[in-house]
């Protein structure tokens, strides 16, 4: 298997972005049917993200992955054979129905939303015919060990960016609240709004963004994942810009090679450069967390749904728009700051000019003595992002004279190989060292080919010709390597399917199966009385509208499981800030879940 750093692709401009940058593959949305209605593109430009990619051996997945109404069945199906027709390596799909779809030989990857969160449900996708998993995101590092032991499908798993509250596919919030269903890629976010826990009587117990998580970060657990058996790393991202895209996939690049090397496995082959240090503080994120990888800890971004950034400088003195700091880290003019005003709300504004320890901002409403302001917008780092960054293939370059003309060997660091002939009979300079001289200087010329040459060997006496021939003898051997490298491209195994009966007889709801080529692939795996999905119009399971693994009790310091002397009543409600949703809470102590349910 094949490690992997995988990328998000908003579009074909991030998907390059993110490629150049050192990502192993990426994955983007198509126009119809891909889990984020505004981050959809058009085949053609998912075949130029494809021709880009492959230069660098690097893979392109596309998401069709939303649940599927009979209706729309038919057109999935179809965009598959386009997507497969213009290059793409793998589809990355939600509706298990598609297993039973005359698909093009393409492999396909099971999305987070099928909900992988235990050992059963990976062996069961395995055996359904897929080739990868994408794991919950709830998996403890010691979880995905024990299912690496007993399975041997590719595991991916998740080390960057924003969290869902629920489990995956197991969030019927939105949908709910205002009929646009997280399962078909319209989720209104109702999580990053503000809620009271109250109890029966009405009294409130907390308030806030009650649901709103941190984001992700396991760069520092990259090296536990690979361990544990993890084949790709997921950057989550596909509404994110060109910025972020490019600055994360550059720092988990560099942190995954490491974790590479030090186990003598094989890193990135290329030469990436850019303009700027990777920092994961400074693009957009709502504060870290590592997740459940090693047990419990605070999840939740109680203050604000929003990036907020690093904190930079604290007001010592207000004069109009005019601030005096006590600066941690110089700032410049174009620089976006934001702070908690005295209502408790998050604000925000932007510098306009710096003389020292003192800024002129353009409102500093707000703004008092002691406030603490974070730096959400760099401009200079995201002038820096903006020169781009690139990736460069090295290669070595030999020139070998032959009696009757001349081979040109072009190599690769991975063994590729492309070969161009020059027939003869060849000239013999009269100036050896001069036409040495001018054949080293012609092959160097990669131009603004992916390839930079590192070396130029030159066999026997170097024939004299002229430079419009040393220049096509040279692009004939770079097209020949990279006719190579395509042919020898990683590629993931397509899966096999073995029937087995190893699910529930009854499955409800929560399965999500919304058309008859669903039903039709899990009654092959044991299910007999299948309700559908609520997005087919049944109801959701038991009323319940969102399955978590995180935990109120537990965030807000009086878990039941473990008592830190903080009691909450028994019973607890949501209420949205307008009032109109109260939303009855269920604690599973035994299983470790929190429900919300819909009256």
């Amino acid at each position: 298997m094949n490690i992997e750093l995988l990328a998000p692709a908003k579009d074909r401009i991030c998907g390059q972005t993110a490629v150049n940058a050192g990502a192993d593959a990426v994955y983007v949305g198509p126009a119809r049917f891909g889990a984020r209605r505004n981050a959809g593109n058009s085949v053609a430009d998912v075949a130029a993200l494809v021709e880009h990619a492959h230069r660098y051996q690097a893979r392109v997945y596309a998401t069709v992955n939303t649940v599927l109404l009979e209706h729309e069945f038919d057109d999935a199906v179809a965009l598959v054979h386009q997507l497969h027709g213009v290059g793409v390596d793998a589809i990355i799909v939600q509706d298990l129905g598609l297993l039973e779809a005359d698909l093009p030989p393409i492999p396909l990857i099971a999305s987070t939303q099928t909900h992988a969160h235990c050992l059963e449900r990976v062996q069961f996708l395995e055996a359904a015919g897929f080739s990868r998993v994408i794991l919950a995101r709830e998996l403890s590092v010691d979880q995905i060990a024990q299912i690496r032991a007993r399975t041997t499908i590719e595991l991916e798993a998740f080390v960057h960016g924003a969290l869902c509250v629920c489990y995956s596919g197991q969030c019927y919030l939105s949908h709910a609240i205002g009929g646009r269903s997280a399962n078909r890629g319209e989720c209104a976010q109702p999580c990053r709004k503000r809620y009271r826990l109250v109890d029966g009587q009405g009294r409130t117990h907390a308030e806030g963004y009650l649901l709103s998580m941190r984001d992700l970060n396991r760069i520092d657990l990259l090296g536990d994942l690979l361990d544990a058996g993890v084949t790709s790393f997921k950057i989550e991202g596909r509404l994110k810009d060109e910025a972020y895209v490019a600055n994360t996939v550059a720092a988990y690049r560099l942190a995954l090679d490491a974790c590479l090397a030090a186990r003598n496995l094989p890193c990135c082959p290329d030469r990436i450069t850019h303009a700027f240090t990777p920092d994961l503080d400074v693009t957009f994120h709502r504060g870290y967390v590592r997740g459940f990888a090693q047990g419990d800890e605070t999840m939740a971004s109680l203050d604000a749904p929003k990036a907020i950034g690093a904190p930079v400088a604290t007001a010592r003195a207000i004069d109009g728009n005019t601030v005096q700091l006590d600066a941690a880290e110089p700032l410049s003019p174009g620089d976006g700051l934001c702070f908690f005003a005295p209502d408790g709300n998050l604000a925000g504004t932007s510098v306009q000019a710096v003389d020292g320890d003192t800024i002129v901002v353009n409102d500093a409403s707000g703004i008092a003595p002691g406030t603490v302001l974070h730096r959400n917008h760099s401009r200079e780092f995201y002038a820096a992002v903006k020169k781009g960054v690139q990736r460069r293939v090295p290669v070595r370059i030999t020139l070998e004279t032959l009696n009757l003309g001349a081979r040109l060997t072009v190599e690769d660091s991975l063994g590729n190989r492309g070969t161009a002939d020059l027939a003869g009979p060849l000239e013999l300079p009269r100036n050896r060292e001069m036409a040495e001289t001018r054949w080293r200087m012609q092959l160097e010329k990669t131009g603004a080919t992916e390839f930079v040459c590192e070396a130029v060997e030159l066999e026997g006496d170097a024939p004299f010709v002229p430079v419009a021939t040393m220049n096509d003898l040279r692009r004939r051997g770079l097209d020949a390597l990279r006719e190579a490298r395509l042919r020898s491209r990683p590629r993931l195994v397509r899966g096999e399917t073995r029937p087995v009966p190893c699910l529930p007889e009854v499955l409800d709801a929560s399965s999500n199966i919304t058309n008859t080529k669903s039903e039709r692939l899990h009654r092959a795996f044991g299910a007999k009385r299948i309700t559908r999905g609520p997005e087919a119009g049944s109801p959701p399971a038991g009323g319940r509208v969102m399955t978590s693994k995180y935990c109120l009790r537990r965030e807000l310091g009086a878990c039941l499981r473990h008592p830190s002397g903080k009691t909450l009543p028994t019973d607890l409600y949501l209420v949205t800030e307008d009032g109109k949703e109260r939303l009855p809470l269920c604690f599973d102590c035994e299983a470790c879940k929190m429900h919300a349910r819909k009256r």
